[in-house]
Formats: C-alpha cells, structure tokens, sequence
C-alpha cells in the first residue's frame, strides 16, 4: 500500500486527492476525528508514534510526509 492509499483510506478520499497542498482547508473529509485515524493509521503502516506536537502540526499532506521523511521513512 503507497503513501497516497494509506491517506486515502484514513480520510476516505480518492488517492487522486492525496496531493501536498491538500489538507483540513481543502479537503472536506479531514476532519478532527478524520485527523486521529489518519494519525494512527501512519502509526501502524509504517510501526512509528507521532508526538503531540506533531499530531497537532500536521495540516497538510505535505506536513505529514514531512514528519514520516524526519523519522527516516521515504515517502
């Protein structure tokens, strides 16, 4: 499973819609409970924890790729 359908499936769009700039402004689907299982979905695809911190700083698929790359996951 890519980058893009683990997104997806966590915020129950087409992975066409996983893009950089898409987040909680752009995409309806995002939403506060949206953002947890999207949170712990990452968690358990790719066996990491994500801080506070960077739970809350995730706004953006591009945030998100961000946090994963920072943990050493190539995404």
């Amino acid at each position: 499973m890519t980058f893009a359908d683990v997104v997806a499936s966590a915020l129950d769009v087409d992975p066409a819609h996983v893009t950089d700039e898409a987040g909680r402004d752009s995409l309806a689907s995002w939403t506060s409970m949206r953002h947890i299982q999207l949170i712990v979905t990452l968690e358990e695809a790719y066996g990491l924890s994500f801080d506070y911190e960077e739970i809350a700083d995730a706004r953006t698929v591009r945030d998100v790729r961000d946090v994963l790359r920072a943990k050493g996951v190539e995404v």
